[in-house]
């Protein structure tokens, strides 16, 4: 039977980045992606955009992504107090037990919304420019009805927080109530599973840390992964961290899901809080709640230098990264405590965070890891899985008999990306696995 859509067009709603592509249905493995906009981040390639919503004193939709930050940074201070600014607002649905219509989002200056507002502006936003650049690809009219919309929510979401997603997306007008089949919601790691069997070997191990036996090629050149083959998928988001472990079946090659889909809180957003917590303690919890508070636009700049200098961690760094205040940050402490931030860092004894005469933080590599080290220490704790997999009909997957594998994991991250090498520790070989690092 023919495909009643002409195109599908997915949204991937980040918790710190979204984004979206689209295909047209004739040609379903030309894949295009959302056209890089203006704005970004120096130095960092193939970027979405910021999940982050801007609202005017009086509730009406202003900007999305680059542009409310952007907008929001130049206010003044003092106008910036009126304005609702979100950021990092998909949590809250995971969060919230209880999560209704109703359920309210703060914004930066502590007003509230409906949740279902602030997501529905987020979408239309994301329809408005998905639509623009379909047409602009189209070679004929497309009616509403003929493009399926896509919409990935985490696996670790409860039914009532897929619902309510669904629920955005009407408001936004994506897709009308009376037509829900229009619409999908699609557990990130499973559409990055389906996506995995799709590539080459060598796009997904690097081949030249353990050489590959039992039939392999050695150049990578097969698929990956085979009929037999078992393989861990971790989507390593913004906000969560999601595993689905499937098998590919003969003889069609159709997935197998060998544990349910399943995750966890572990995301990028840990090492924010940490840093968060960092000052904290070495500034006062209430200070950084007042700056919070009274600077919001300011608080979000500091949040924004953080997260350029977080992106360039890595284990093997010898040399501490600095992490430039605010000038409003450096005097409001000083009005408001009577000393200065280099006081407060002498004071505090924290010996792996130092100041420099530039007026920066300087974190050391120490001061690093105890940010990463909560985050990555609870993803490599879900990933070890508790019970054995089931007998494997096939060499070279992610089980390998019925008994309990310790597996050392290291990671490094890059700009956009968390290169993971797995290894058995008891046979010393790398375990295949596919990563998935959606930029949030």
């Amino acid at each position: 039977m023919a495909c009643p859509f002409s195109v599908v067009v997915a949204i991937d709603f980040g918790t710190t980045s979204s984004g979206y592509a689209f295909s047209f249905t004739q040609d379903s493995e030309a894949i295009h992606m959302m056209k890089r906009w203006e704005g970004g981040d120096p130095g960092v390639a193939n970027q979405k955009s910021p999940t982050c919503l801007l609202l005017t004193p009086d509730l009406r939709f202003h900007s999305f992504g680059f542009a409310a930050r952007d907008f929001y940074h130049d206010l003044d201070p003092e106008e910036a107090r009126h304005w609702l600014y979100f950021d990092k607002f998909k949590m809250k649905i995971h969060s919230t037990s209880d999560l209704t219509m109703e359920t309210e989002l703060e914004a930066v200056n502590g007003r509230r919304v409906r949740a279902i507002e602030v997501f529905a502006h987020a979408l239309r936003f994301f329809r408005e420019h998905a639509l623009k650049e379909v047409k602009d690809q189209s070679s004929s009219v497309l009616e509403g009805e003929e493009i399926r919309w896509v919409i990935t929510v985490p696996a670790v979401w409860r039914q009532p927080a897929k619902q309510f997603m669904r629920e955005a997306a009407y408001l936004a007008g994506l897709v009308s109530p009376d037509c829900p089949e229009q619409l999908l919601i699609a557990l990130e790691p499973e559409a990055a599973s389906i996506y995995c069997r799709k590539l080459r070997l060598h796009q997904v191990i690097d081949l030249s840390l353990q050489p590959f036996t039992n039939g392999l090629d050695l150049d990578g050149s097969l698929c990956f992964p085979a009929a037999g083959d078992r393989y861990i998928v971790a989507d390593c988001g913004g906000g969560t961290v999601d595993l689905t472990v499937h098998q590919i079946e003969q003889p069609q090659g159709t997935l197998k899901e060998l544990y349910k889909a399943s995750g966890g809180p572990y995301g990028a957003v840990g090492v924010d809080l940490a840093f968060e917590a960092m000052l904290c303690q070495i500034f006062g919890e209430d200070f950084i709640q007042t700056f919070k508070a009274k600077r919001p636009a300011a608080w979000v700049d500091l949040t924004i230098a953080f997260e350029a200098r977080k992106r360039t961690a890595a284990p093997g760094r010898a040399n501490a990264l600095n992490i430039s205040l605010p000038f409003s940050f450096i005097d409001f402490y000083k009005r408001h405590k009577g000393q200065s931030v280099e006081a407060a860092l002498r004071r505090s004894n924290m010996n792996i965070v130092k100041w420099s005469s530039q007026g920066m933080l300087r974190l050391t590599q120490e001061a690093m890891n105890e940010l990463f080290q909560p985050t990555i220490t609870n993803i490599v704790k879900h990933i070890d899985l508790p019970e054995p997999l089931p007998p494997p009909g096939a060499v070279g997957g992610a089980g390998a008999g019925a008994e309990r594998r310790e597996i050392r994991a290291t990671m490094q991250f890059g700009d956009t990306e968390i290169k993971v090498t797995a290894v058995d520790v008891m046979s010393n070989r790398s375990v295949r696995a596919s990563i998935d690092f959606l930029s949030n």
